[in-house]
């Protein structure tokens, strides 16, 4: 098996390629799963014998995650049990311990590791953070029993020498580990309100149930979901719900979860027509009663499959934009709802900086929410500003790879140039001067010079001159080339990019300048494809389905999707795609991208079609205003 960032393993037994296609497959899926448990075992076995920071190093990430975690809940039921034989001290020894744990970690981040070593212990970090937090509570709280409820709402992992196999508990649910490989794909920073979200989760699946975050964007609502099967090793498919999903896409959508054990999450799922949710409520009906009764078969649509004990079904929404529509009264009666409103920034920035190696995390946290929320409260209201949690996290990014870039660099330097450099592309005139004046106040006396990329700084000014554009020789950064470098930067760490400015400002001058110059520096050409998105109708654009005869006919921008994501072969040397929309952006059409734009980088289409944005292909947006 092998993951989208590089990690592998080898199966326990070979698995031959013979007899009918979809026979091996589910062999391959069979022998992962088979192998994934023995790694499981042997790592856990080994943790207790071996030195942590050398244990950590020698296995796959999802395998070091889990045996981490059922270690923790065993050292914890431990300090109980020596609690209760009078050792008062115990917790707080433990405590002491983890204080170790987590900053041996920090270390080892700080040294020149391999990236999926680093990946695999940046998430650890997270994890043992978490854990370390809530032992504090305990010690804090005078928790003195494992039957207390502050232990009984953890998510706790237990090794079950009868079924020789991985449990998880949580409040009165019991769950199976189901060793899905999930690769590197990190995790979430748990604060509380995700592990209250947790916990309505966990409940509702206990009672055969769906779940129901909703809340505003930005909240974490699906994320959260998709972190929750990560901790259980459950595949987790999101689709990006709209007007144009019907009755036979949803049973479609259904019928696979129903048969792989698979979870999935609907987003924005009051978009899809009242008329279709009522039938959608029967068809969820139809496999909660099969969970509840222990069924092996159901009949679903008049067809009879094997039922899966895993799967779940989440739906996320967005309360109050056009075109959503209430639910069904039936329908909201088979989900627990859960409320996500306010995501606790200062303990996320502080994690994420702990885990990419920062020692002053909980201080530079600090001064980061500080600044977000002044900047909020002070700057001008333009539309496009945006001070939640995912411009907090793609500065967080940011300042782990300077961190590692410049590691001689002292750490409020580092976090200063990213919170410059991530900012000041977006900023309209006026309010330049007051966010250099936040700065200066929060980091006073600091300078911290901007990284030049000057081969290409070279290409941009020789491809203006070539076309005969004016730009200043006297300024040490000139305006012109100064925007097109923060469209680079921009670019280098986000998939979208949106360039907001009147006509006949030079947002085009920006994107071809950016694209000549590149092209020029790496040899790589970048191929553009513009789409006005307004000129067609929402189904010329995305597709349409057939009603009657289920045919699909690709539309505009599937068409365009499709052909720039295609995977690159080892000879292909034209390796830069953008997808450019030039013309208005509105809700009715932008929104079928929601799941394009966030962390799920996968557009999905009513035909059931996936396709995977790759890191190749990047989005531009050119537009008046937002």
């Amino acid at each position: 098996m092998k993951s989208d960032e590089g990690e592998e393993y080898e199966f326990e037994n070979a698995v031959k390629p013979e007899g009918n296609i979809e026979e091996w497959m589910q062999r391959v899926d069979d022998e992962m799963k088979k192998t994934l448990h023995v790694l499981t075992k042997r790592a856990t076995f080994h943790y207790a014998k071996e030195d942590r920071v050398e244990w950590v190093q020698k296995h796959i990430g999802m395998v070091t995650l889990v045996g981490t975690q059922i270690w923790w809940t065993f050292a914890i039921e431990d300090v109980f049990k020596r609690r209760q034989r009078g050792d008062k001290n115990a917790m707080k020894d433990e405590l002491i311990k983890e204080n170790k744990d987590v900053g041996d970690l920090i270390k080892l981040v700080r040294t020149d590791l391999a990236g999926n070593i680093r990946k695999c212990i940046n998430t650890l970090i997270i994890l043992d953070v978490h854990a370390r937090d809530a032992v504090d509570n305990f010690v804090r709280d005078s928790v003195m029993d494992a039957n207390e409820f502050a232990w009984e709402q953890q998510l706790r992992f237990y090794w079950d020498y009868s079924k020789d196999d991985v449990q998880i508990r949580q409040c009165t649910g019991t769950f199976v580990y189901s060793y899905e490989y999930q690769g590197l794909n990190g995790r979430l920073v748990i604060t509380p309100l995700t592990d209250r979200c947790i916990m309505t989760l966990t409940t509702a699946l206990t009672f055969y149930l769906g779940g129901a975050p909703a809340g505003p964007a930005g909240t974490g609502k699906t994320e959260t979901v998709k972190d929750l099967a990560k901790g259980l090793a459950v595949r987790c498919v999101v689709t990006n719900c709209g007007p144009t999903q019907d009755k036979k896409a949803m049973e479609v959508i259904f019928s696979g979860l129903i048969q792989t054990g698979f979870w999935g999450c609907f987003d924005e799922f009051n978009r899809i027509n009242v008329e279709v949710l009522s039938v959608v409520s029967a068809q969820i009906k139809t496999i909660q009663n099969g969970l509840a009764a222990s069924k092996a078969k159901i009949t679903f649509e008049g067809m009879e499959m094997r039922l899966i004990g895993s799967i779940g079904i989440f739906i996320t929404m967005n309360p109050g934009y056009a075109g959503r529509s209430d639910l069904p009264d039936n329908l909201k009666a088979l989900f627990r709802p859960v409320v996500m409103v306010v995501p606790d920034l200062l303990l996320i920035c502080e994690n994420m900086l702990m885990a990419e190696g920062f020692l002053s995390a909980k201080m530079l946290a600090k001064k980061m929410v500080v600044l977000y929320k002044l900047a909020q409260e002070q700057l001008s209201k333009a539309y496009h500003y945006d001070w939640g949690l995912r411009a907090l996290k793609s500065v967080l990014v940011m300042a782990g790879q300077l961190k590692r870039t410049f590691a001689d660099l002292p750490e409020d330097a580092v976090l200063m140039r990213a919170l410059r450099d991530m900012n000041m592309p977006k900023f309209v005139f006026d309010d330049v001067p007051l966010f250099y004046g936040l700065l200066q106040d929060l980091f006073p006396g600091l300078k911290a010079d901007r990284v030049g990329n000057d081969d290409l700084k070279n290409a941009i000014i020789e491809d203006l001159e070539k076309h005969g554009y004016k730009h200043n020789e006297e300024a040490v950064f000139d305006d012109q080339v100064n925007k097109i470098m923060q469209l680079y930067e921009t670019m280098d760490t986000r998939h979208t990019t949106m360039i907001v400015g009147p006509t006949g400002s030079g947002k085009s001058v920006v994107i071809n300048t950016l694209a000549a110059a590149l092209k020029e520096d790496s040899g790589i050409a970048t191929k553009i494809d513009t789409i006005n998105a307004k000129m067609v109708t929402n189904l010329e654009l995305y597709g349409v389905l057939d009603n009657d005869t289920r045919d699909w006919t690709d539309g505009l921008l599937s068409k365009i999707f499709k052909i720039s994501n295609k995977p690159k072969t080892e000879d292909d040397k034209e390796s830069r795609n953008w997808i450019l929309f030039d013309g208005d952006v509105d809700a009715l059409w932008v929104e079928n991208m929601n799941s394009v734009m966030d962390d799920n980088k996968v557009l999905t289409l009513p035909n059931g079609d996936r396709i995977r944005l790759q890191n190749f292909c990047k989005m531009l947006f050119e537009v008046f205003d937002l």
